[in-house]
């Protein structure tokens, strides 16, 4: 089966043309996407412009002249249809795409409706910087192309594209993966703050019997499980540290989630859920100056040099446990949240940097006067980080995976119980 090649082939197809020799002699055969406006050069289209633009709706010839945006949110809609086609019909094995500024959004916004797992690679002029809003929650790879990709091959970027279609060459071929197990495979969210639960967490789950993975609450990994669960691949969601939530609802923070809507796709998909308020607390941010000025005279703790926590206002707490009640009460299964009464991280916790118990109490008020009767809110005399809180957690979610038996039955411990 081919690789997608695809660029703005206005502009790179001298480099297209280029890569797709390096595949040949590497005995694979391509087919070339055109995400452009205009008439290709050094290449002819296996797939054309007007088809890419005719797969989002739009008529490439109609976009010439609107505002760029929306000329690559049209472009990058359409090679993402064309390419998901391709990879549901089993006529790709993987697809590598080039460009600049312009051209890397268009080809990575295709790229990302690729499944995870499926090989998918990015040359860009602008891969030494800032990725994230390019390769948001998927497993796109990126090189660094050193100088502009314009008027074919030279001495630098040559050696860059022929590694390039070398890594796609391997990545593709390598046989598809297959699980170890067949054992469900349960989600557990974490940061630094809740680690001990969640290594505890890992531990019984596996010990269980549970295929585990452990998702770090930076923003992109949290929406990278949301397109997991979606995707049918994740039976149990255990959310120690939901903590990306709270930096959506406030909207500040690297830790926001790339793509919104964290605490949505285990509702809609209507798997089991456990939800604790890991972490919920605080704003993550990097040095003293990445800080916003308005946050500045707020209880903060370094958790080291080039990583702040700043408390969350009673406010934004309050918002965040409207947000997550509205979140839960959506959900189509099983579903509890467990309360740590002793702490929800280590700086959050009576004593630490970071304890506001009024702020606290405002997100539990929200939280619990919104959810629906449904929905157990089970309180234990314990801090998120004590071995016994995994313990009850992970039975809770053991009950909900095995048919029959309510969520009542799978939590006597500790002679606590949903209140």
């Amino acid at each position: 089966m081919p690789i997608a090649l695809l660029s703005t082939l206005d502009t790179k197809g001298c480099e297209i043309a280029f890569l797709k020799a390096c595949l040949s002699e590497l005995g694979r055969t391509a087919v070339v996407i055109d995400v452009g406006l205009f008439e290709p050069e050094g290449v002819v289209p296996d797939i054309s412009r007007f088809e890419v633009a005719a797969a989002a709706g739009a008529d490439a010839a109609s976009l010439i002249g609107r505002p760029r945006d929306q000329v690559m949110s049209a472009m990058g809609r359409g090679a993402g249809q064309v390419l998901r086609r391709l990879c549901s019909e089993g006529r790709l094995e993987g697809a590598l795409g080039i460009g600049g500024n312009q051209g890397t959004s268009i080809v990575c916004a295709g790229l990302r409706e690729l499944p995870i797992g499926f090989p998918k690679l990015v040359v860009s002029t602008v891969a030494s910087g800032n990725m994230r809003p390019y390769v948001g929650a998927t497993d796109i790879v990126t090189i660094f192309s050193i100088c502009d990709l314009l008027g074919g091959s030279n001495p630098v970027v040559e050696p860059v594209l022929r590694n390039a279609a070398a890594a796609m060459a391997g990545m593709s071929s390598a046989q598809a993966y297959s699980p170890r197990s067949s054992a469900p495979l349960v989600a557990v969210t974490a940061l630094g703050n809740t680690h001990p639960a969640v290594t505890k967490s890992l531990e019984l789950l596996r010990i269980a019997g549970f295929q585990t993975a452990a998702f770090h609450a930076s923003g992109a990994c949290g929406s990278a499980m949301e397109r997991l669960i979606r995707a049918g691949r994740i039976a149990a969601v255990l959310e120690i540290t939901p903590h990306e939530l709270i930096e959506e609802v406030v909207d500040v923070g690297p830790y926001r989630p790339v793509e919104p809507g964290r605490l949505t796709a285990a509702a809609e998909m209507g798997i089991p859920q456990v939800i604790a308020p890991g972490a919920m607390e605080y704003l993550c941010f990097g040095p003293r100056e990445s800080i916003p000025i308005r946050l500045r005279r707020r209880a903060t703790y370094f958790h080291n040099l080039a990583n702040a926590n700043v408390r969350a206002s009673r406010s934004e707490m309050a918002a965040a446990g409207r947000v997550m009640a509205e979140r839960l009460n959506r959900a189509k299964g099983p579903v509890a949240f467990i309360l740590p009464l002793k702490g929800w991280s280590i700086y959050g916790a009576p004593g630490g940097p970071l304890h506001d118990v009024q702020a606290d109490a405002a997100f539990i008020r929200a939280l619990t006067g919104g959810l629906r009767a449904e929905v157990a809110v089970h309180r234990l005399p314990l801090h998120i980080n004590d071995p016994a809180f995994a313990e009850y957690c992970c039975e809770l979610l053991r009950g909900f995976l095995q048919p029959g038996t309510t969520h009542n039955q799978a939590a006597v411990k500790n002679g606590v119980g949903p209140v």
